[in-house]
């Protein structure tokens, strides 16, 4: 029995090593975990559990001893009652139908259905997660001690199979913690350090880096799929005035609302980026150079319309010049760079032009007729 449980529990490690790796985007504390993901997370975690019944230690002819209860367990401790329900009725149904349908099965399906149940509720507890799943863990062996109890007639058989499978169980939780932590860990900060790697530290933006791989890959499925791809160029009229004037602490005041006044005033699938100092860029995804134009000027007016409140009080009002191009509509290149420099040169003619403008380059239709 002891060499069964042992296989189990390296089996199940090596599942939670990979659930890391496919988990690294959806770290519970760091990144708020959708209910799609979270039902995902409960198939995948039944499916381990139905495995694990695979490599099972008969008691009798009609029960098994294996760690499927701590499938339940993890998911519910890192994920809430949601993933530990659908883990719990679907390793459940696995059990009636790969040994099937009998009554044993019956009971056997309905206390992993119980176990889900109370890993569950115990899930919305304010303890640690070590005393969560060590009390989880206890829980489980319980119900399973119950359902021994009441179906084998061997009560002394059953006693000494139980303290073996509680001991091993209760071992196999305190090191599944320590490496579901572990991994968690490494999740969190991979998280950090990708933040950090694609975000600008002052706005929160997408900084330069991470706008020039949007800008690459939206080109390219732009070009894919015969799609329209535009770009505004953002900058912020007379910007070293506020900074000689106010102090750089206030520059940078006015860059944060500034970040937030672009992104309410975008589309919520355009990408807002800080491309550096006072300079911002938008990209907007399917729409004509009319539309992102008319998306352009409804950020320049928002923009001139905005009060920006200084850390002491001072209320400033600014200014935003914007260049706007578009592929296919203004700019027909294999290379992003080409589109974004259009853009670019109408920025250059907005401020030219007296600024608190936008500047949209001319179709390419048009300009063949004209």
């Amino acid at each position: 029995m002891t060499n069964i449980l042992f296989t189990n529990f390296c089996i199940f490690v090596t599942f939670l090593y990979l659930s890391g790796l496919l988990s690294k985007k959806y770290v519970a504390g760091v990144v708020t975990p959708s209910t799609t993901v979270k039902i995902n997370a409960g198939l995948l975690f039944g499916i381990y559990g139905i495995i694990l019944m695979y490599y099972s230690f008969p008691i009798d002819p009609r029960f098994f001893a294996d760690l499927r209860h701590l499938a339940i367990v993890v998911i519910a401790s890192y994920l809430g009652w949601l993933p530990s329900l659908i883990a719990g009725v679907l390793i459940a149904l696995g059990r009636m139908i790969l040994f099937g349908m009998s009554a044993s099965s019956a009971i056997a399906g309905a206390g992993m259905l119980l176990i889900g149940m109370i890993c569950g509720t115990l899930s919305r507890t304010r303890w640690d997660r070590l005393t969560k799943m060590m009390i989880m863990s206890v829980s489980s062996m319980l119900v399973l001690l119950f359902i021994m109890w009441m179906n084998i007639q061997n009560h002394q058989k059953v006693f000494a199979v139980f303290t073996q499978h509680l001991i091993i169980s209760v071992l196999a939780t305190v090191v599944i913690y320590m490496l579901t932590e572990y991994i968690h860990t490494s999740n969190k900060l991979f998280l950090q350090m990708k933040k950090n790697a694609e975000t600008d530290h002052l706005t929160s933006l997408h900084n330069l880096r991470q706008f020039e791989q949007l800008l690459s890959e939206r080109f390219l499925e732009a070009q894919h799929f015969s799609e329209r791809l535009g770009v505004l160029v953002v900058d912020i009229d007379h910007f070293k005035k506020i900074n000689d004037t106010y102090g750089h602490a206030a520059g940078d005041v006015v860059l944060q609302q500034l970040s937030k006044v672009l992104r309410e005033h975008s589309r919520s699938f355009d990408e807002v980026s800080r491309n550096g100092g006072e300079e911002f860029s938008v990209l907007v995804p399917e729409a004509t150079i009319d539309e992102t134009a008319a998306i352009a000027e409804r950020i320049r007016a928002a923009v001139e319309r905005h009060v920006f409140v200084l850390e002491d009080g001072t209320r400033l009002r600014i200014t935003v010049s914007i260049g706007a191009a578009v592929h296919p509509d203004t700019v027909r290149s294999k290379d992003a760079k080409e589109l974004l420099q259009q853009a670019d040169h109408e920025l250059y003619r907005a401020k030219n032009s007296g600024r608190n403008r936008v500047c949209s380059a001319v179709e390419i239709n048009d300009l063949v007729l004209s």
